[in-house]
């Protein structure tokens, strides 16, 4: 029977590994259309505020979810 660290590790793993995917297929479908499209022009993010939050917000979030399960298994006791 398992722990609930031996749980929760593996639950963290499935939750990186899902992230990990996510972001390589978003990367590789955005580089095919970006490649399809043929377009010569250059597009500049820097000045939407939403980019940026999202940019700051995202990972900040995905840490949270990683560390509270963590952090209330160790202080649990």
């Amino acid at each position: 029977m398992m722990t609930f660290n031996g749980e929760l590790r593996w639950v963290l793993m499935i939750f990186c590994v899902l992230i990990f995917t996510a972001a390589f297929a978003l990367m590789v479908v955005s580089a095919w259309v970006r490649h399809r499209g043929g377009t010569k022009d250059a597009t500049n993010f820097h000045k939407s505020i939403a980019v940026e939050l999202c940019w700051a917000l995202a990972p900040l979030i995905m840490a949270a979810v990683m560390v509270w399960p963590t952090a209330r298994l160790i202080f649990k006791g």
